[in-house]
């Protein structure tokens, strides 16, 4: 994983949960990591990981919902991906 990759996901499980999150950022970290992102039609994204897959509302630029953010730390802990 690159260094910047690896910055997100630190970023990405840091306390308070951070609300600063650039979606652009936590998806080019989510394919180096393996992770196939498609748009349903419904205009979700669903993020499949390591056998675990998450939908989510479509992000905008930035990451702005608590509950996201803590699904995207269960999908990326449940896929095996996470140190914590």
């Amino acid at each position: 994983m690159h260094k910047k990759d690896t910055r997100t996901l630190d970023k990405l499980f840091s306390h308070p949960i951070p609300m600063n999150l650039e979606w652009n950022e936590v998806k080019h970290m989510l394919e180096t990591m393996g992770a196939t992102i498609d748009t349903t039609h419904h205009s979700h994204i669903k993020v499949n990981l390591a056998g675990e897959t998450r939908t989510f509302k479509t992000f905008h630029k930035n990451l702005g919902d608590k509950h996201e953010i803590l699904e995207l730390q269960h999908l990326i802990r449940d896929a095996g991906m996470a140190a914590n």
